[in-house]
């Protein structure tokens, strides 16, 4: 199926000059949107916005140009979804929703550039390689995509690994005798720097600022969407309306992440037998046959089973 897309995208000598004129029209368009673009809108003020991840780095320029061109065609709930999902990698305060969207556009097309330009490999190596050539455009447009899912997956193991500390922390500091805003200041500041660290300082930061504890950490369980992060801030939040104390909820959710990390810990060990079943399949157990066959090779020589061409082989 491979080799007759490849020869039909050979023989339509149409195919290249499409991708051609696709991206001098994404380039004249940028270009035209950028004369027309007032200044003001285009040097903004970035002070508040986090270090960005080095992919959005290379095409900022042409990513922040037509940015609000895109916003314009994604629908709010579109808009609210990605930022949840920007929220959750700890990308909120670097890329806006619709940057990410721009940016797969932008990435598509630089894999369409890169499917003309490579088109010469075809005499070098054949047509087979023309299969991962015209797979750059697709790559690059769900790249961004799968970059986000691994960031929040990432973010997700390192906030079930540190949680608990804070929470030891949290109840230490409140048996001490200091209040919830400065138990929290007080574990913060023992914490590395991470998301955990991240996200509660901002926690903090929005409690001073005059926030209630309860929005502000109803907007710290829709920030990360965690369900580590999303059951402690119900059970804080039950707990003030209902009068309880707050170190006993806490020190029940301490022991409730150490729990659930052992037992993460535990499953992930009853995997590691499996996952290390493929390689030794691969290249363990092929050793193990041939060293086996080769000395039941040597024994039947040595008792007359096997034909004199076989043994003359083995000689040699």
């Amino acid at each position: 199926m491979f080799n007759n897309a490849i020869q039909w995208i050979t023989d339509n000598a149409w195919v290249a000059p499409v991708f051609v004129g696709l991206a001098c029209a994404f380039g004249a368009y940028a270009f035209v949107q950028l004369l027309r673009r007032p200044k003001s809108l285009i040097e903004k003020n970035d002070d508040w916005r986090d270090p960005p991840p080095m992919l959005f780095a290379i095409f900022r320029p042409i990513i922040r140009l037509l940015a609000p061109e895109v916003k314009k065609f994604i629908k709010d709930a579109s808009a609210k979804k990605l930022s949840n999902r920007l929220s959750a990698a700890g990308m909120n305060y670097a890329i806006l929703p619709e940057e990410l969207v721009t940016l797969r556009y932008v990435c598509l097309a630089t894999g369409a550039l890169l499917t003309y330009s490579l088109q010469s490999l075809e005499t070098q190596f054949g047509p087979e390689i023309m299969i991962f050539v015209f797979l750059l455009a697709p790559i690059g447009f769900f790249y961004p995509e799968l970059w986000l899912s691994d960031q929040i997956a990432r973010r997700k193991r390192e906030v079930t690994k540190e949680f608990p500390f804070l929470l030891d922390l949290l109840v230490l500091s409140m048996r001490a005798g200091l209040n919830y805003s400065g138990a929290l200041a007080q574990a913060i500041g023992a914490l590395p720097h991470g998301a955990v660290r991240d996200e509660f300082g901002k926690l903090l930061r929005e409690m001073r600022a005059g926030k209630s504890r309860r929005d502000a950490l109803l907007d710290l369980s829709e920030r990360m969407n965690i369900e580590a992060i999303s059951n402690f801030v119900a059970a804080i939040n039950q707990a003030e309306e209902t009068g309880g104390e707050i170190v006993q909820v806490l020190m029940a959710q301490a022991q409730q992440r150490r729990d659930e990390r052992f037992n993460t810990a535990e499953e992930m060990a009853g995997r590691a037998p499996i996952r290390m079943l493929m390689p030794m399949m691969a290249f363990l157990f092929p050793i193990i046959f041939m060293l086996m066959g080769f000395i039941i090779m040597i024994k039947l020589a040595e008792i007359g089973y096997l034909p004199e061409a076989m043994v003359e082989m083995l000689r040699k």
